[in-house]
């Protein structure tokens, strides 16, 4: 006999008007959600297609239209469940959730009651019982499933036992449970060990506070992960690197602690034995730089000594790249020591007295041919109002600023753009070195300071480096009672600054004298459509301190004493009428200009501008009497027997030449087999080995020489490498090869001239007044003024020189459409490499950019390159040149 159901039915208007709240609350707890979700089953198509047919049947059964137990909604949905393999147990979580619902929707209404709830329990129960035969019916299922659980526990437990170092403690830390493998490291039986204390292997070593976080963690994250010594039975120690984990039962309660852990005593030691050598090497790392230091040092003070001497200008300029480079030299090695000595404690500080204009300037100017090379531009802006002395640390200022500038340009994108900038105020230095590259994210700028940090920058991040320079700079700031600092845009560019205190030792101006000239020229600064950028503000922010009143104009008149333009934006024909004007003109360019070098009323300066730059300058273009130096050339005569591995012909050639015009005997190989076999037979002062031959090649031919010197215990030959190879890291693997030194291709005199004095007595120097050779012969399609300048060749020996590489390039043509035909790559590559070479030496830039990027697809195998296509700029370009 059906149970009267009077409190139901007296709240039925309101569970039915309340329906879809109910059956959305059904749907809202967790464990339903995540059994559909675990077989794939729309939650709202479950709510459309079932949900409501079965609240429909209990609202039906409420009212007495429906005998409970005929519900056939419930009988398909229970089907639909099953066909998705919904198990028994995940079948009764979903009912019993929906009586949940309502149960949580009478508490929420506030119309719970006993009778209330009882009528409720006797409905579902009644329903239930179908649910409950289908899951007693898997109940077999479900114990063989369990069953198969346990023995996948066993066999896990077994692979855990037999890798890892296993033990179990209660909540009081008693060790309940440990492996063999536990034992046998601890020295321990078994026995021993459980029914202790885990405090039987502490060792003495483990400081309190390390098991006081131990135990913080366990309570609050529930795992710990570290690495601990132990004791062993036999007072000997153990490393293990554990991972703790508190164990729980059903009810949250903990109930013990599980131990996993493998033993690293041997990987700890080697750690401990790798600082002790690395202590070692910072020792003799600092004991090497001063060795190195002390000769560097005598050559910079001899340096300076000569350029105090009654000097031409050309001779000046060389000893002051001569002095500059070497002070740079002088700054790497003092990285070296310096870190060491920032490790040790051992770092001094060394203050004198020193110019800011001229250090910053000394230091910009090393980095303009790195950034030339990117085509990045650096502009800078020294402030004039700077006193003439300060006193400081001016080596580790520089040093600061040498880092700081190498990373900006390493981390900026070609055509990009790099300002440095120089304040002092309060007697605080400040340097700042702001550029446009890639950026560093919020996150990785925190830790940028620390040594050994390579912060990611995107597309960039794959560049070399060791993340020790900026820590250098902050360490160096520290020391030196200031601080650097560091804002950054991911995307946007970098900004570094340094702040440093110094005295004042002389509070002159460094330019604010003898301008009266220049403030009475009528100068302005020429441009086309008026508009300013970085590079025009850079001049005018310069001239604007100097009190020059430069106006920009558009148009250029008779009144106007100077104009000023820059380079890049202006047309040919402009630059075509200032050549004969007499107006007096300053080009500002990124690179010097050899047009306006010839023009005495047209000044250059090349970015980055500062004070003594600017000044000189006009100094020249408004007396160009008083600096009119006569262009002299070193004429140098060597002694030495040199043997050449080269298999260019026309290389061959070109080198015989230069040897013969330095007074240098030679032999010469083709490969590099054949250079090793004249090696063995006879005595060389120099090598001269081009890195790719056929037969042998160059890195293999010096691995065979260094050999045989070895084993002949024979005083080594230096060796130069001979490349067009100037990739990035190219001369450290020559190094690493066994190269001595490194010439490029296309060969450059003053190159080849440092090398030969490097490794070779000079018999001869005098100075001789440069006079180029004219060329008798009609050569089209080259520079041969250029060519004759830069090699110091006659015009027969030029002439012979085009005629062999034109005879070279009509047999390679040939022989290269072959092999692109047949998409032979090694052979494409090796003919590109010799037309990179030969046109390289004639500076057909165009030529050799080409048939670099051919050797290098052909090299990777990049079938989609068009070889075709750039094979035919090649011909085309090749095809111009002629002798008449």
């Amino acid at each position: 006999m059906k149970k009267k159901l009077p409190n139901l039915v007296q709240k039925q208007d309101i569970f039915i008007a309340s329906k879809e709240s109910i059956l959305l609350q059904w749907m809202s707890y967790e464990a339903p959600q995540e059994i559909l979700k675990l077989h794939d089953i729309d939650i709202e198509n479950f709510l459309n297609e079932y949900a409501g047919g079965v609240f429909d049947y209990f609202m039906g059964v409420i009212a007495d239209k429906v005998e409970i137990g005929n519900c056939p909604v419930m009988e398909s949905l229970l089907a639909y469940l099953k066909d998705r393999n919904i198990r028994a147990d995940e079948l009764f979580e979903i009912c019993t959730h929906f009586r949940k619902s309502m149960i949580d929707f009478t508490y929420d209404s506030k119309l719970n009651s006993k009778d209330l709830f009882d009528e409720m329990s006797y409905i579902f129960d009644k329903n239930l019982k179908g649910i409950l035969k289908y899951y007693t019916d898997t109940i077999f299922q479900k114990e063989q499933e369990i069953n198969r659980h346990v023995r996948l526990l066993s066999e896990y437990q077994k692979a855990l036992d037999e890798s890892a170092i296993i033990s179990k403690t209660d909540m009081n830390g008693t060790i309940t449970y440990v492996n063999d493998k536990y034992a046998k490291l601890s020295g321990y039986s078994v026995d021993e060990l459980i029914g202790s204390k885990h405090s039987i292997v502490k060792h003495e070593d483990m400081p309190q506070g390390y098991f006081n976080d131990l135990w913080f963690q366990l309570e609050n994250r529930g795992i710990f992960r570290g690495t601990i010594k132990n004791n062993k039975k036999n007072g000997e120690y153990f490393y293990i690197d554990v991972t703790i984990v508190k164990i729980t039962d059903p009810y949250d309660n903990s109930i013990e602690y599980m131990s996993i852990a493998n033993d690293v005593t041997t990987l700890i030691d080697a750690r401990l034995e790798a600082q002790k050598a690395s202590q070692a090497k910072e020792y003799f790392l600092s004991n090497m730089s001063h060795e190195i230091r002390t000769p560097l040092n005598a050559i910079l003070g001899f340096v300076n000594l000569l350029i105090e001497q009654d000097l031409s200008k050309q001779h000046r300029r060389y000893l002051e790249i001569i002095l500059n480079s070497g002070e740079n030299l002088l700054s790497i090695i003092n990285d070296i020591l310096d870190f060491s000595k920032l490790r040790s404690g051992e770092f001094t500080i060394e203050p004198r007295i020193f110019s800011i204009h001229g250090e910053i300037s000394h230091t910009l100017e090393l980095f303009v041919a790195s950034a030339n090379a990117k085509d990045i531009t650096i502009t800078s802006f020294i402030d004039p109002t700077i006193p003439k002395e300060l006193y400081a640390d001016s080596l580790r200022i520089k040093q600061i600023l040498s880092n700081l500038l190498s990373n900006a340009i390493k981390f900026t994108k070609v055509g990009g753009h790099i300002n440095v900038e120089a304040t002092c105020k309060d007697k605080i230095l400040k340097v700042s070195v702001h550029d446009n590259g890639v950026g560093i994210s919020k996150e990785d700028i925190k830790n940028i300071f620390t040594a050994f940090n390579q912060a990611g920058r995107g597309e960039l991040e794959h560049l070399d480096g060791t993340g020790l320079g900026l820590s250098i700079c902050h360490q160096l700031s520290e020391h030196m009672g200031g601080s650097v600092h560091a804002h950054s845009e991911l995307g946007q560019g970098s900004t570094f600054w340094v702040e440093l205190p110094v005295e004042i030792h002389n509070n002159e101006c460094q330019i604010f004298s003898d301008l009266d000239e220049l403030k009475a020229l009528k100068t302005v600064f020429y441009s086309k459509d008026m508009q300013k950028g970085y590079k025009s503000d850079s001049f005018l922010k310069y001239s604007s301190m100097f009190n020059m009143n430069i106006e920009m104009v558009d148009k250029i008149t008779k009144e106007q004493d100077v104009v000023i333009f820059l380079d890049e934006y202006v047309d040919d024909k402009f630059k075509e009428n200032i050549l004969n004007s007499d107006k007096k003109y300053i080009a500002l360019t990124s690179k010097p200009s050899a047009i306006y070098e010839k023009y005495s009323h047209i000044g250059n300066i090349c970015f980055p501008l500062y004070c003594s730059k600017i000044k000189t300058t006009f100094d020249e273009l408004l007396h160009p009497d008083s600096f009119s130096p006569h262009k002299h050339v070193k004429s140098m005569k060597f002694q030495g027997h040199i043997l050449v591995a080269e298999d260019n012909e026309a290389n061959q050639e070109l080198i015989k030449i230069l040897l013969t015009k330095y007074g240098l005997t030679y032999d010469l190989a083709t490969n590099g087999l054949e250079a090793v076999n004249l090696y063995k037979t006879n005595n060389y002062d120099l090598i001269l080995m081009d890195e790719q031959m056929p037969i042998m090649d160059g890195n293999e031919a010096v691995g065979a020489i260094i050999k045989y010197e070895r084993e002949k215990e024979l005083r080594h030959t230096p060796i130069s490498a001979l490349t067009a190879n100037v990739i990035k890291g190219a001369k450290e693997r020559g190094l690493m090869s066994g190269f001595d030194s490194f010439l490029g291709k296309p060969i450059v005199i003053k190159e080849l001239e440092r090398v030969f004095s490097s490794y070779l007595k000079i018999t001869k120097e005098d100075l001789v007044e440069s006079k180029p050779t004219a060329i008798n012969s009609n050569i089209e399609g080259l520079n041969c003024d250029k060519l004759n300048q830069e090699l110091m060749l006659s015009s027969d020996e030029l002439v012979m020189l085009i005629e062999l590489f034109i005879k070279k390039m009509s047999k390679q043509i040939p022989e290269m459409e072959d092999a692109i035909k047949s998409r032979d790559y090694k052979k494409i590559a090796l003919i590109a490499h010799s037309i990179k070479g030969s046109s390289g030496n004639f500076r057909l830039e165009e030529v050799q950019d080409d048939s670099s990027k051919m050797e290098k697809m052909a090299k990777n195998r990049d079938s989609d390159y068009n070889y075709e296509g750039t094979f035919e700029k090649i011909k085309n370009r090749l095809s111009k040149i002629k002798i008449a």
